[in-house]
């Protein structure tokens, strides 16, 4: 996946001539791998059936047994030693392996499928990124992490990506998961190598700004996610990253204009949902949280955060039972550890109750 923050002594920096190089590069072995899986084949779909199935099969079978892994993006090297990869890095296998076996292809987006995911303080839209591989005279096809072949025309909108574009990304991803370590000052590496190669991409400059900003540099963060916006007016990261700084330092009527911005364009952003929920609670305007709260669970049922939202919205508005049944929905949805947490807010609502 490709990733992009909606918040809320470093180490050496490489050439940009090696930092270009290096992360999408196949390793040796590959190459000869690919070709191997794919020679008895006359056709580009079975080809690529052939190193689909080669990718996925057990090692005991003469596979690789590739597993998905999105904890950390891998180099195509890492990938192919440890058969762990996230989309980003098994399209980059695949777009390499296809050029190893003779037929053309590149990196794509798809445009119609991304996932919302709240990590600690932030908040992620990951989007899915695949290998678009041309099939002349007949309809392009899809190799993404299912063992199978797609149509291009099938389920997913795709637009091609370059691949400065892609290795753009790969370090965005990469600073990401060193904030997500704790380790800041390596996330700027990364996000610098990411400009470095793409700076005309939005999401770096909206990953450079959340890096200066956590790095207490409020200057060059703003800086940054205005550039991410004047690249992407409608980047809804940046475009929440901005006004909350600039709320930060009293700016309000700055915060005000890209807050209406926002109305116009994040629609169908959970957590901007839940965001105007929190506030329409807050000022006592309850019809309108409502509204909100159940937009947000509508759009992201996955997290158990919203429906305590909901839950709390419910219970302002004198509706218990209607509560109730939201905290049990997060109480299901939450991880073991957490589930606690919400059988005891059950727990209160119902005690409550019985009093009255």
């Amino acid at each position: 996946m490709r990733r992009e923050w909606w918040v809320w002594p470093l180490v050496p920096v490489m050439t940009w001539v090696s930092v270009l190089a290096g992360p999408l590069d196949p390793p040796p072995e590959l190459l000869p791998f690919a070709r191997q899986v794919m020679q008895t084949r006359q056709t580009t779909r079975g080809k690529l059936e052939a190193l689909l199935r080669a990718t996925f099969s057990p090692t005991g079978e003469g596979g690789l047994g590739m597993v998905y892994d999105n904890s950390h993006t891998r180099t195509v090297a890492e990938a192919w030693q440890e058969h762990r990869a996230n989309c980003l890095t098994l399209t980059a296998f695949y777009v390499a392996a296809c050029h190893a076996g003779g037929i053309e292809a590149q990196f794509a987006e798809v445009l119609n499928i991304n996932r919302w995911q709240r990590r600690g303080d932030t908040i992620r839209l990951e989007r899915h990124v695949v290998a678009l591989v041309h099939n002349p005279p007949l309809e392009d096809l899809i190799a993404d992490f299912l063992p199978e072949v797609r149509p291009r025309s099938g389920v997913y909108l795709v637009s091609p990506l370059s691949r400065e574009r892609i290795l753009a990304l790969y370090h965005s991803n990469r600073a990401v998961e060193f904030m997500d370590a704790g380790d800041p000052h390596a996330a700027l590496v990364e996000a610098d190598r990411s400009l470095a190669v793409d700076a005309g991409s939005g999401i770096g400059w909206n990953t450079e700004g959340v890096v200066q900003q956590r790095l207490g540099h409020p200057l060059e963060a703003e800086q940054a996610f205005r550039r991410s916006l004047e690249l992407d007016p409608t980047g809804g990261a940046a475009l929440e990253n901005l006004e909350i700084l600039l709320r930060s330092q009293g700016r309000e009527r700055e915060a005000d204009h890209f807050r209406e911005i926002g109305y116009k364009v994040r629609r169908r952003d959970p957590y901007f949902r839940a965001r105007l929920a929190e506030e329409s609670l807050a000022e006592g305007h309850l019809d309108e949280a409502l509204d909100h709260a159940k937009a947000a669970v509508r759009l992201q049922i996955a997290d158990p955060e919203l429906f305590l939202l909901l839950a709390r919205v419910r219970l302002a508005r004198g509706q218990p039972e209607a509560a109730l049944k939201a905290l049990e929905k997060a109480r299901r949805l939450a991880m073991p550890g957490d589930q606690e947490r919400y059988k005891s807010k059950m727990d209160m609502i119902r005690a409550w109750r019985i009093g009255e």
